[in-house]
């Protein structure tokens, strides 16, 4: 690590202490823009305020930069928005209560801009969609993360806080990864020749032609606006090294301006022009949480190939990974007080994927992709998170390198299987050669870079819906009839009545569930159409329609996603087992348990009865098979359910890596021995903690039941001692485990490497441990950042001592 970047290492304190000055401007300039453009066609009004606010955003350039281009107006700062919804003082208050520091003469502008945005965010247009019979009352409920409150401040009170210059207004806008590689090779004045070409040669003659017009004028009009950026940086550092006494750092903004000059505008011609351009891209595409930088050590493979045949060491290079790093993890995504639970210690998922496969099938593998990973050993920061993709043909040093990055414990990276995403995009009608390039956007997304996105996918409570199954529809909670009335939980003579009652009613809530998202998608669409990331897909320049709006080569704009799902299988197999097969419990006296929390004359002799049934993680048939009938179920359900994107919804199984904590708290106690306010089972394919007895092999059985081919993702949590990792026996162990999971039809792996006697040390004293990262879900953060409920659950985690043994001691 060079003295930069030990000194930017440094500046995360402040990410650490979770203290965030709060800019108003880019907020500001959006809105003034819009006010100004109204009438005009959406979409050219998203470039317009793009362009005013690129032209008139504060810049800067700090001491250390390697790159220009600043995150957010204030150094360390992050930008507030009103366009997904309005900041009521109270959510103000709420926002400086957790450590955001608002100058106090921004406060009336945020208000000027409430009454403004009122109507007009995307939160009014979704509540504007929601009928008063089905989906207001289905989005009050809680089963989709978190609970609407109000048609005004629908999914919570609060707009939006994140980084970076663009106009996006929402964490979770597009989970894509778009085609970077159009931009470092061909450079932006190429794509606007394009795009000019083809609107000089459009004619008016179908409404399709007048949608196609506007698009493509937003297009020109938006990276024009890019380019102009780029030039208020060039001025900048060139100004900067003409005051500079210092040689070294002279000639580093010399170099800067000569690049700010040069890219995005053209292509880039080595690893540094290309870094720039492609840092200027991200901050535009910014502040989405989701953004993917695709396949890094691909796409970036040709410069860096440059370099060397230029003579350029590694260290250079390197020091740049080493920056990447440290800048990625100063930006901070978040939201009103409802989302900053869901996305506990401020989790992002900037994901960077290495590895893999070429079209033909041969290893994929290059120089790059062992300085990414010797970047996040040397600079060891929670973000950008790195996936790693394994085949067959993963070389086995490749696979050694990933693992002591693993044994650091800062939970990356994790690994993905080539054999089940790309039997996945197959099954989808994808050729062989184009599914061999997926990259992963989110926390596990698999996308064809440039050919899909994501739009929708938020987390589905499954336990919830089990819940309202054994109260025949009712909502315990409330006593309100939510679902189908598919009989009495003591009407039931067999199981599979029961069984068959209660997938009639997961059945309806998935249906909900996808016209819910199908609202928030068409949403997103009419209000706020963007015109970048629609050039950087295939077709977008000659499309109708933005990338909001139309049918992607490999459709999959909205997802469905349950969480919870491990907790309803277990339940379900108790219930088998304990109430209908051993009949040790009648049905009526497990409800009365469950509606007071196993409280009672017999409610904890009920839930030991109910824990001591079989539990998935343990590879018993009993508990795994129920697993993945359920799974089997969502999916062959989910694809049936069509999407205003046109094509059907897909499958996907996630967390985020905090959800399963408020998921929890709003999921009242469950059959399978859990209380009432307990977080979920913290990954899909992750047994509830404490309730694998056995081995992690146990463990990686009873996933491999489950049929992960369907699905978009899916995820396996594990944690392991640090002795586990601890010698090169250690770590070709569980290389061999990760292959053979694989090979047996595993989706995904990732690992948290850390004791528990460390957890506790850290939550006594949390400054000497401020540097402890840890992996939650599909992002890492720092573990004293975390809500203590959250660290709890992570140290209630099983912990393995080896991949041989059972837990640690």
């Amino acid at each position: 690590m060079t003295p930069r970047i030990a000194r930017m290492m440094r500046s995360l304190d402040t990410v650490r202490a979770g203290a965030f000055p709060v800019s108003v401007e880019k907020a500001v300039l959006a809105t003034a823009s819009f006010r100004e453009t109204d009438g005009l066609p959406m979409v050219v009004r998203n470039a317009l305020a793009l362009e005013k606010v690129l032209a008139g955003v504060p810049i800067f350039i700090e001491p250390d930069d390697l790159v220009a281009g600043n995150l957010a107006a204030k150094p360390g700062g992050v930008e507030l928005s009103c366009l997904w919804a309005a900041w009521p003082a109270a959510e103000i208050d709420a926002l400086e209560g957790s450590g955001f520091i608002l100058d106090p003469a921004d406060r009336a502008r945020i208000l000027d801009m409430n009454a403004y945005w009122q109507s007009r965010s995307l939160t009014s247009r979704m509540t504007s969609l929601y009928d008063d019979q089905r989906l207001w009352p289905y989005a009050q409920l809680g089963v989709v993360l978190p609970a609407f409150r109000s048609k005004e401040e629908g999914w919570g009170p609060g707009g939006m806080i994140g980084c970076g210059y663009g106009i996006h207004h929402e964490i979770s806008q597009i989970i894509g990864v778009f085609d970077f590689e159009k931009v470092l090779e061909r450079g932006l004045l190429d794509i606007i020749r394009e795009a000019e070409e083809e609107l000089a040669g459009t004619r008016v003659d179908s409404a399709e032609s007048v949608e196609k017009i506007d698009l493509l004028k937003a297009i020109v009009i938006a990276h024009k606006a890019i380019l102009s950026f780029a030039a208020r940086f060039a001025a900048l550092a060139a100004d900067m090294a003409a005051a500079e006494a210092d040689p070294q750092r002279r000639a580093e903004l010399e170099r800067m301006a000569a690049a700010c000059r040069r890219v995005p505008a053209h292509p880039a011609s080595n690893f540094y022009e290309a870094m720039q351009s492609l840092w200027f891209m991200v901050l535009v595409l910014l502040p989405s949480g989701v953004l993917s930088f695709g396949r890094f050590d691909q796409i970036m493979y040709p410069y860096y190939k440059a370099d060397q045949q230029a003579g350029k060491s590694d260290d250079t290079v390197l020091e740049l990974l080493q920056w990447l790093r440290v800048k990625d993890s100063q930006i901070v995504i978040t939201a009103g007080h409802t989302h900053r639970i869901k996305y506990g210690g401020l989790a992002k998922w900037h994901n960077c994927v290495v590895g893999g496969q070429n079209e033909d099938g041969s290893d994929a593998t290059n120089e790059l992709s062992y300085l990414v990973l010797d970047a996040a050993r040397t600079c060891p920061t929670p973000h950008p998170t790195l996936t790693m993709r394994v085949h067959e043909g993963t070389p086995p040093e490749l696979m050694r390198r990933a693992l002591e990055l693993v044994r650091t414990g800062i939970g990356v990276p994790a690994f993905l299987s080539d054999q089940s995403c790309i039997a996945y995009l197959q099954s989808h009608g994808v050729d062989l050669a184009t599914a061999r390039n997926y990259a992963v956007a989110g926390c596990l997304g698999v996308n064809i870079p440039g050919q899909s996105r994501s739009v929708a996918w938020p987390m589905f409570v499954v336990p919830m819906v089990l819940n309202f199954a054994i109260n025949n529809g009712v909502d315990p909670r409330t006593g309100k009839q939510v679902g189908p009335a598919g009989g009495a939980f003591d009407s039931f003579d067999t199981f599979d009545q029961f069984y068959e009652a209660f997938k009639q009613q997961l059945g309806h809530f998935i249906e909900l569930q996808a016209e819910f998202n199908n609202v928030t998608i068409r949403s997103y669409g009419e209000r706020f159409p963007q015109p970048v990331e629609s050039s950087l897909t295939v077709g977008g320049i000659g499309a109708s329609k933005n990338i909001l709006g139309r049918t992607m080569p490999f459709e999959n704009g909205s997802v469905l996603n349950p969480i919870g799902m491990i907790n309803a299988a277990d339940s379900l197999t108790a219930i088998r087992k304990v109430v209908f097969e051993q009949r040790l419990v009648s049905a009526a006296e497990l409800k009365r348990c469950l509606d007071t929390d196993w409280e009672g004359e017999r409610g904890e002799q009920v839930r030991q009865m109910m824990l001591a049934a079989p539990k998935y993680g343990n590879d018993e048939d009993e508990a795994d098979l129920m697993a993945a009938d359920l799974y089997r179920f969502w999916a062959d359900k989910a694809v049936t359910l069509s999407t205003t994107y046109g094509g059907y919804h897909k499958p996907g199984a996630i967390t985020i890596g905090t959800a399963n904590w408020p998921g929890g708290l709003q999921t009242g106690a469950t059959a399978d021995g859990r209380r009432a306010g307990e977080p979920l089972a913290d990954e899909s394919m992750t047994p509830m903690r404490g309730r694998d007895r056995g081995g992690v092999l146990d463990v990686l059985r009873s996933a491999a039941k489950i049929d992960q081919t369907p699905w978009q993702a899916t995820a396996l949590d594990l944690r392991f001692h640090p002795d586990a990792l601890a010698d090169a026996q250690g770590v070709d162990e569980v290389a061999a485990m990760i292959h053979a999971y694989f090979a047996a039809g595993g989706k995904h792996i990732q690992f948290n490497v850390v004791s528990n006697d460390t957890l506790r040390a850290a939550q006594a004293h949390p400054m000497d441990y401020k540097e402890l990262i840890v992996r939650i879900g599909g992002c890492s953060a720092f573990f004293t950042q975390l809500p203590r409920p959250v660290q709890d659950e992570i140290m209630q985690r099983t912990e393995f001592r080896s991949v041989s043994s059972t837990r640690a001691a």
